[in-house]
């Protein structure tokens, strides 16, 4: 019995390839002729609807020998394998499904990448988590947007599918024809024009030579006017794009850029070079996640290859990384910091029929259905992400010592989950400072205002964090983000005046929240309002609870997020 009807539903929007010499269906796809995205090569139960372990490594074996590497980025308690089992050609980089990494492992894995491709011409890069989309996407275009010109889509056949390619060859044959049908002698031809059509055409010949026309040569019929070829990349499997001009000035001996791309907004869903779109203003990004998504997905699908707009908002990090227009905040060994003051969740209310059911499941009084809204605050590893700094990935570009294997190691950071809550944001009273902050139209909508349950929530501005938003026992989904790139710089400072608080609000609707599923779609719009925290402020920085500790905060998540993503 096949089961590649069954491999394909649970693919779902995502290319397959199909390999008749190999007999093997799977789903892999060349985003370029040297880098390959696939879903997890499993064995046993999971290789009837995934890849087959055998049959990827016959089908990688017989096209590229020994020369492919593989990037897996599955955490060990997800789904593992030994790397002898395909070779010892693996690599890992691990972080969670559904979510974005820490920063700084993409400029490792970036690194890694770059160094086994310019080993060789021929080599292949192999990109891999479990669907091989988000996550797969993610690295894939963190590394285009470490290069200077973004590579095309696959030029060789043999990286296209058995339809795909004959199609290719049939437009080949095509333009051939059209070719020559269209090619004339220009020297037979220069200075007639025909009149007709099939056996029944007439010639005749035109001359715009004064003098055979009986006529004085005048400046006009005799000038010519020169006309300079217009300079062209004789190279065309490349579309390069310009570096950005940065202009930079100095303050207190950390360089500042005059006009910096920073800060960005949380979503990309505006036009590229607008205020908080300065980073897309090249259109690299754009182009970038055009590719991968080109190649992924079905040519029927309108799914984007990177779909979580976390995921998206990582690469906006990193392409400002990789052009060294990172915030100095970010990259300066010193840690600023924010306090996260309040949360505010603007909800549809349920209606007709949605009340009863919503009252239901989230609970509320009066029959709302808008039971109390809480959301946890998390972050990664703080161990898993020292190690990643160490290593060199906070640095700009690929330079740098390179780590064959990765970084997942024996699992020290992998077999259980990666990230875990800092803090918890409950249900208060709409106070006069959070009521200034409500948009205008606010009243028609159901507002849940959080604050820190523990009074104070502070937060290095240079990492990831992640919150999570509920109603009652409900998840309505998430974000992550790392404030410095949302936020202006601090100021510079000055011992004549005290430090100022200031205080910034960021934006998010709900197309830049994860996975807002059933009652998630109700979320109209998410403020979080960070506070600047003075570099004397002695509040510690809010550290990451043990296991007893979130099972008393109630933010204990061992449970497996059931979601499905954009294309699964």
């Amino acid at each position: 019995m096949s089961f590649d009807y069954v491999r394909k539903i649970v693919s779902g929007n995502k290319a397959r390839f199909i390999d008749p010499e190999n007999a093997v269906n799977l789903d892999l796809v060349y985003v370029t002729d040297r880098i390959i995205i696939m879903g997890y090569p499993a064995v046993g139960v999971a290789g009837l609807y995934r890849n087959r372990r055998r049959d990827v490594l016959k089908f990688i074996n017989s096209r590229h020998g020994e020369k492919w590497w593989i990037w897996n980025l599955c955490p060990l308690y997800e789904n593992a394998y030994s790397p002898e089992s395909m070779h010892g050609r693996v690599s890992r980089y691990p972080f969670p499904d559904h979510h974005p990494p820490p920063l700084p492992l993409l400029p490792l894995a970036v690194r890694e990448m770059t160094a086994w491709l310019e080993g060789d011409e021929e080599r292949v890069a192999i990109i891999h988590c479990k669907a091989g989309k988000g996550r797969s996407g993610t690295l894939l275009c963190s590394y285009l947007l470490s290069l200077p010109s973004l590579p095309p889509p696959p030029q060789l056949d043999r990286s296209y599918t058995h339809k795909d390619l004959k199609r290719r060859l049939e437009e080949r044959e095509k333009e051939k024809l059209e070719s020559k049908t269209s090619s004339v002698d220009s020297e037979d031809r220069e200075g007639w024009v025909y009149i007709g059509s099939g056996q029944e055409v007439t010639g005749l010949q035109v001359t715009e030579d004064p003098a055979e026309l009986g006529r004085a040569i005048t400046p006009a019929q005799s000038e010519r006017i020169n006309v300079q070829p217009v300079a062209r990349s004789t190279n065309s499997s490349t579309t390069t794009l310009s570096a950005p001009s940065i202009t930079t000035s100095t303050e207190d001996g950390i360089q500042v850029q005059t006009d910096p791309p920073y800060p960005i907004d949380v979503g990309d869903e505006a036009e590229p070079g607008l205020e908080g779109q300065k980073d897309r203003k090249d259109g690299k990004v754009d182009e970038v996640f055009k590719l991968h998504s080109s190649r992924r997905m079905k040519p029927t699908s309108t799914g984007r290859g990177v779909s979580i707009p976390s995921q998206r908002r990582w690469c906006r990090y990193i392409n400002l990384l990789f052009t060294n227009q990172a915030p100095p905040s970010y990259t300066f060994p010193k840690p600023s910091r924010v306090r996260l003051v309040s949360i505010i969740l603007l909800m549809s209310p349920p209606s007709g029929w949605q009340k009863p059911l919503a009252s239901l499941v989230v609970g509320g009084t009066g029959g709302t259905g808008q039971g109390k809204a809480w959301a946890s605050v998390a972050r990664y590893d703080d161990e898993y992400v020292e190690e990643l700094k160490t290593r060199g990935g906070t640095g700009e570009g690929v330079a740098g010592q390179i780590s064959w294997g990765g970084v997942g190691g024996q699992g020290r950071f992998d077999t259980n989950k990666m990230f875990r809550s800092c803090g918890k944001m409950v249900a208060k009273d709409v106070d006069e400072e959070a009521l200034k902050s409500l948009p205008e139209g606010h009243e028609n909508y159901v507002v849940h205002h959080l604050t820190p349950s523990n009074n104070s929530l502070i937060l290095d501005r240079s990492r990831e964090f992640r919150m999570k938003f509920h109603l009652a026992s409900v998840p309505l989904g998430w974000t992550w983000l790392i404030p410095a790139f949302h936020l202006p710089e601090p100021p510079a400072k000055s011992s004549a005046e005290p430090p100022k608080m200031r205080t910034h609000i960021l934006h998010f609707p709900r197309s830049q929240i994860d996975f807002p599923l059933g009652p998630g779609q109700a979320i109209h719009q998410i403020l979080v309002r960070l506070e600047e925290v003075p570099e004397d402020d002695k509040e510690e920085t809010a550290r990451l609870m043990s296991d007893e500790e979130e099972k008393r905060e109630g933010v204990d998540e061992r449970q497996k997020e059931k979601v499905v993503e954009d294309g699964e």
